[in-house]
């Protein structure tokens, strides 16, 4: 237990720093999730019994849905606050090297970090969804002792010259309910007249 608290210690740390962008650019709108048509997939998040979500709108454009049950929300993260459920985000440009040089750097400096026995248990995966390339993988993280392990999982949309990566860890956070709710994710297109 000391050591899932020390994790969310320092992650809720490492968010506050990263934080970069005014609170008042976001954007949240209760939405009734039969009614949305702009999502590809059903989404059926597991919360209470309400079919009520909630959009948020990043301000790089994008937007998810996401149970209405989940309280805390900033620039960079989505979190159920009873369960310590979360959802963080980031958005970067494309770099140079390319987007797989840079995923296979990110996930090297994972794997060798001192404070946790990191391991990845899925590959990359790719898929493409419209305009968007999505990269998959999973790392196992270990601290303190080895029972104490969870999944950390990452989903990346690339497209429109950005990475827009999405971060969760299992357990709390269910695999599927993560996945649905970045399933969720689409571009809000602007026309220009």
């Amino acid at each position: 237990m000391k050591s899932e608290l020390w994790m969310v210690v320092i992650y809720s740390s490492v968010m506050f720093f990263c934080a970069c962008s005014n609170m008042d650019e976001l954007k949240v709108k209760q939405i009734d999730a039969q009614s949305e048509t702009s999502v590809s997939n059903d989404l059926a998040v597991p919360t209470d019994a309400s079919s009520v979500l909630l959009k948020y709108q990043n301000k790089d454009g994008w937007t998810i849905q996401y149970p209405k049950s989940w309280d805390k929300i900033t620039d960079n993260t989505l979190q159920e606050s009873a369960t310590e459920k979360y959802i963080s985000f980031r958005t970067y440009p494309i770099p140079d090297e390319g987007v797989e040089t840079w995923l296979d750097n990110k996930i090297e400096k994972s794997l060798s970090f001192e404070e946790a026995d990191n391991k990845l248990i899925e590959d990359i995966t790719t898929e493409t969804k419209g305009d968007f390339v999505i990269y998959r993988y999973v790392l196992q993280s270990s601290y303190v002792e080895p029972t104490n392990t969870s999944n950390l999982k990452n989903i990346f949309y690339v497209g429109n010259g950005h990475i827009y990566e999405f971060h969760g860890q299992t357990p709390p956070l269910a695999k599927e309910e993560f996945e649905t709710i970045v399933d969720s994710f689409a571009m809000k297109i602007e026309v220009n007249e």
